[in-house]
């Protein structure tokens, strides 16, 4: 919509002006009110950005009521926390580094700490889209030793099976012949 009404103030600015350069002017015109327009439409969905520090302190004073903490972007640079109660809120200061507090798996540690989930969306989109992996031949064979195992048992079992059934047919017999035979 705007940029159409912006090429419909384009050609009425190049009908009232006739000379050489209306067409070049009114195109960078055009451009910087079409910049202005996109940069007020990103400014308006803009998530408010706290500081790592601000983030740890409201880990330590509430960690109930963040639900999840995303990180995505190459190097888990783009920090994204959601509240229990729908807001949302980034991290500003995500510095890439193995020994800063700021770094993204410093964060992450803090998160874990404070029993609070985390997700990383660049990484669990790329193992989502990753082939499964197939049976390996070791786990067929262990498949065969478990199935080898159950027919083991059942013998063990219908034999413990039929051997209580002969020691209690033994049991009856000698109760009933018990009486006459007696040393």
């Amino acid at each position: 919509d705007s940029l159409e009404s912006v090429s419909a103030g384009l050609s009425t600015q190049r009908q009232l002006h006739h000379d050489p350069q209306s067409p070049r002017r009114s195109f960078l015109v055009s451009g910087a009110m079409a910049m202005g327009i996109l940069s007020f439409q990103q400014a308006a969905k803009a998530v408010p950005m706290v500081s790592v520090d601000e983030f740890g302190i409201i880990l330590r004073d509430s960690p109930l009521s963040v639900q999840v903490v995303e990180f995505s972007g190459p190097k888990s640079e783009n920090v994204v926390v959601k509240l229990v109660d729908g807001t949302t809120f980034g991290i500003k200061d995500i510095v890439e580094s193995s020994t800063d507090p700021r770094s993204p798996l410093k964060v992450a540690a803090a998160c874990r700490e404070s029993g609070v989930k985390t997700k990383f969306v660049d990484l669990e989109a790329v193992l989502a889209a990753a082939p499964k992996k197939k049976k390996l031949y070791t786990n067929q064979r262990v498949q065969e030793a478990q199935e080898k195992e159950k027919e083991r048992l059942e013998r063990i079992r219908q034999d413990e099976e039929a051997r209580l059934a002969q020691l209690a047919k033994m049991e009856q017999e000698e109760a009933l012949g018990g009486g006459s035979s007696s040393k």
